[in-house]
Formats: C-alpha cells, structure tokens, sequence
C-alpha cells in the first residue's frame, strides 16, 4: 500500500485515526469512524493491509503473517494442530506504522463482523449495536432493609422508569442527568426519567450540578425545579419540608405562582412540617460511612482469606496481593509451595474491589497475563473467581486457561456472547467427532446462558463453574447462584484431569516453537481465583459467595 492511499482519505478520516493513536479519540468519533469502515471497502482495505500489532508486547517477538481475508477462528487447537488464531506483524520500515495498532483492533472487530460460524461452538454474527436501559444507577447502599413486595438492589443496578422502595437503610442513586439523590428509608422514589422523579415518602438530599439544571422532584403537594444546586426535602407521614443548602430553586404549588428560594432558605409545606428543623442526609456522614463499612468488609474478607487458604481440597489461591514491588503472585494454599507462585506480564497491579486495601490484576492489554505451573493429577476441577469484566473485546476471553491444552487440561473462559465455558481436553490425539474436518481435537464445551453484557461492565462479579466426573455434571454459577447444570454424557468422560503450566486472563503457549498466540486478554480485572481439586457443592459455592463479597455486594 503507498502513503498516497492514506492521503486519499477524508481530513476526518485521518483525523480520527490520529485521535485513535494519541489515546483522545472521543467515543462518539470512535463509532462514526467504526460505521464508516464499515460501509467502505476502500477504507477497511486501507486498514486491513496493516493489520498486526507489536505495540504493548515488549520482548514477545511477532512473526508476520497473510490477512487477506476473514480470519477464523477455532475454539480450541489441539498442540500438533494448524495455529489459525496468529497476530501479524507489519513491516518495520513502512510509513504510518503506528496505525498498525488501530489496524489490528479493528480487524478484530471486523472478524466479529464476518468471520466464519464455528459450528462447535455456534458462535453468533451479532449486527445489533449494543444497549442498555435506565435512567439512574444505584451508586452505594448502606444497611438496606427492603419490603417484602419489594425487589431487593445491589449497587450498580440501573433503574428505569420505576419505583424505588427501601423499607429502612441509606441510598445514592446517581440519575444520568448528573443529578445525585441521597435517601433514606423508609422511603418510595419513583423514577420517571434522568430529569425528573418523584418522592411518594423518605429524606431526600439532592446535589444538581451545572449540567442538571432543571431537573425536577415532585412531592405530594409541590413540584421543584431545580436551577443547579443542593436541597433537602423530607415527606414522612403527612408531614412535607423543603430546605435549600446551596443556589436555588422554583417551587411550584398547585393555583400559586412559582416561589424562588435560595441558599439558606426552608418551608413547611405541610401544617405539620418544621420549617428548617430536619435533619437531613449529611455527604461527610456518607462519606464517613462508607469508609467504615469497606474497612469492616475487608477485615471480614481477610478473615475468610485465612481460613479459605487452610482447605486441603485446594490446588492453588491467588488474591493478586504482592509480596514486595515485584510480579510474583503468591499461591496461599496451605502448605505453601512457592514453586506454585504466579508471576504477571504486562498485566497491571490496579485496585480491587477494596480501592486502598486490597489489590487486583488488570488484563488490558494484549499480551498481560499471570502465568503459573500447578503440577499433579487431580479428581475434578472447581473453579472460583471475582472479576469485573469491562468489555468482551474477544471471541473467547480468558479466566484461567491450561497452556497446550493437552489431555485432561481445562479452559475456562467467557465469550464474546457472555457465556461462561468450561472445557476438559478428552483425547488430543484424535479428532473431534462432532466435527472431524474442524481441526479441533477431541473435547466438549459446557456453556452457561449469557452472565453478562454491557450493563454490567465494570461490575465485579462472583463467578464459579464445577467440572464433576462423579456426578457427571458441569454446573455454572453467578453470585452464588447455579445458573446452569448439564449433563456430561459417556462419550465425554474424563478420567484424568491435570493442569501444568497454565495461565490466568490469556491464553499463550510460550513453549511452543511458533511464537504467534491467541489474543484471550480478559479486558477487566480479576481481584482473586481459586481452584480446586474437588467438585464444590451447590451450598459450598453460595458460602464462599457470600463469605467473600462485600456487604453491600
């Protein structure tokens, strides 16, 4: 491809990909820039002759490679097999070589787009530009007491146009509007739109930045528009206050002209109201607060930690605290055994679900991972995590992957439709049966119904999923809960389960003599990951869950 070819594209064109390189393309550039690829051949060609990246990988050395077509993609090759998910490298000598980043990404994304159905795993095309629905999200919830018609939350959640009731307990609930409503119990919000809400009951303090204005919360009796500021309003029984910390607001009550209140300002709107005497939510009560309880959360989880790493049944047990400034991840499984240890690369050392107090690991970029060599033979596999997965960039994304994915190895993964997979290498010496010119050696995939999608990005998330030989079952499991159990058929027993070197958040095989590897980076964090040598119970599940989530999780 000459320099010209680029030059032939329009300003904006360039622009965006320029924006792209310098890490300040805005999102909306981003997708106008993906839609146009999508709609010209000439630009995807453009793009497409620098697919590759080096960009990020540091030593790994990249063979280049042909793509001239749609790259497909196999779910799991056997070590002896082709190698078809390979990262090309481009010249070194080439004008515009750092587009060769930007070019890589969106081939992926265009392989998404066209590649070829795997018919193992029966991967979907999409085509749907992803959404989500809500108006608000629950930021923090302190000591909820919800009524029993009423559906309990979890911070995080969206909510729609819809009512709120928290029986007792403390609420922030951030509206996309960029107003922050902190309540009380017992309280009923409804929620009509990100500008606009009502308070049927509850103490309610509202912060309306600049962007805000003009949002609105309606009480039984007035109506207040909200010019950009801070106020509390209180409706309990009949009795209806209204306070103005900061700024103003228009207060509209029914045949009465609108009211201007300013900062300092109360009224009673009720004959039983007390005109500036209520005690209204406190920020640095709120703030205070949740330091409290995420100290009290982390000393309950440590205390889980120690006596977690004391169960005999354990093959390794990672948390992602360093030892020092170093990559070394100790594995706390009781007896210790340092040659077990995990070691990162190019993964980032970032906060956990504990900012402050504890760590995590995160696997952003192409070629970071946490590598280990667990030894032995074992009776079964359970795996258990907490990860907060920002996006499913990848085909297959990676939780805890066996290197050469040799007899009795497993994969656990997420794809890119939100299944969760488990796989055991049956036999990688023959073919697979179902599909004998696939390539893929003999295994099955376990999938669960979809566990994620875009509403929950940057959700942390208690994920578990149990390989059974005994009971001959494969169970998935969310936040404690089995979500799907199947069957594992005589054809696809396994006898003999092993792991060795291995991987945790990509999937590379080092050892081999072709230096390409899968791209499977997990694009989010993992905060700790236990496997075990045995098949956990449903009830064994749930209390880990529950002995190691955050009270407010």
């Amino acid at each position: 491809m000459k320099k010209e070819d680029f030059n032939e594209l329009a300003a904006e064109e360039r622009d965006w990909i320029d924006a792209w390189i310098d890490e300040t393309i805005e999102p909306e550039e981003f997708d106008l820039l993906q839609d146009r690829m999508m709609a010209s051949p000439a630009l995807r060609r453009i793009v497409r002759r620098y697919q590759g990246i080096n960009h990020a990988l540091q030593s790994i050395h990249i063979e280049a490679d042909s793509a001239t077509g749609p790259w497909l993609v196999k779910e799991e090759e056997a070590p002896d097999s082709t190698w078809k998910e390979k990262i090309v490298a481009f010249p070194v000598f080439i004008p515009m070589a750092a587009v060769a980043a930007l070019a890589f990404f969106f081939g992926l994304g265009l392989m998404y787009v066209t590649r070829s159905v795997d018919p193992g795993n029966q991967a979907t095309t999409g085509g749907e530009k992803p959404s989500a629905s809500g108006f608000a999200v629950i930021e923090r919830i302190f000591d909820p007491v919800w009524e029993a018609a009423s559906v309990s939350r979890q911070e995080g959640d969206l909510l729609g146009a819809e009512n709120f009731v928290l029986q007792s307990g403390t609420a922030e609930i951030q509206f996309f509007s960029g107003a922050t409503m902190t309540v009380e119990g017992p309280a009923e919000i409804e929620v009509k739109s990100a500008w606009e809400a009502v308070c049927r009951e509850g103490l309610v303090r509202m912060q309306v930045p600049p962007a805000a204005r003009g949002f609105k919360l309606q009480a039984p009796s007035a109506e207040i528009v909200d010019l950009g500021t801070e106020f509390g309003l209180e409706v309990r029984a009949g009795v209806e206050n209204v306070e103005v910390f900061d700024g103003e607001i228009l207060l509209h009550r029914d045949g009465q002209e609108a009211k201007s209140m300013k900062k300092g300002a109360s009224l009673a709107l009720s004959p039983e109201g007390t005109d500036g005497k209520v005690n209204f939510p406190n920020d640095e009560r709120f703030e205070e607060r949740s330091i409290d309880q995420r100290k009290i959360d982390f000393d309950s989880w440590k205390t889980h930690r120690d006596s977690l790493a004391k169960d005999q049944r354990l093959i390794a047990y990672y948390t992602f605290d360093r030892n020092g400034s170093g990559s070394r991840i100790p594995n706390l499984a009781m007896p210790r055994k340092p040659d077990t240890d995990g070691t990162f690369i190019l993964a980032e050392p970032v906060a956990g679900r504990w900012p402050g107090l504890k760590g995590a690991l995160e696997f952003r970029r192409p070629g970071s991972r946490m590598r280990m060599n667990l030894p032995g033979e074992f009776s079964a596999f359970s795996f258990v995590c907490w990860v907060r997965v920002d996006s499913l960039d990848r085909q297959y994304n990676a939780l805890f992957m066996g290197d050469g994915y040799e007899n009795g190895e497993p994969h656990w993964q997420i794809r890119e439709d939100g299944k969760m997979m488990l796989s055991v290498m049956i036999d990688d010496s023959r073919p697979n049966p179902e599909w004998p010119k696939s390539g893929d050696r003999f295994h099955r995939v376990y999938f669960s119904p979809p566990i994620w999608d875009l509403s929950n990005s940057g959700e942390w998330m208690h994920l578990a999923s149990v390989f059974d030989p005994v009971g001959k079952a494969v169970s998935h499991y969310v936040n404690g809960e089995q979500v799907s159990s199947q069957e594992i058929e005589p054809l696809y027993q396994v006898t003999e389960f092993r792991i060795g070197n291995a991987e945790v958040g990509n999937w590379g095989l080092p050892f081999r003599s072709d230096p390409n590897f899968a791209i499977r980076n997990l694009n989010g964090r993992m905060d700790e990951i236990a496997i075990f040598d045995a098949a956990l119970s449903e009830a064994e599940i749930a209390d880990l869950y529950e002995k190691s989530r955050s009270a407010r999780r």
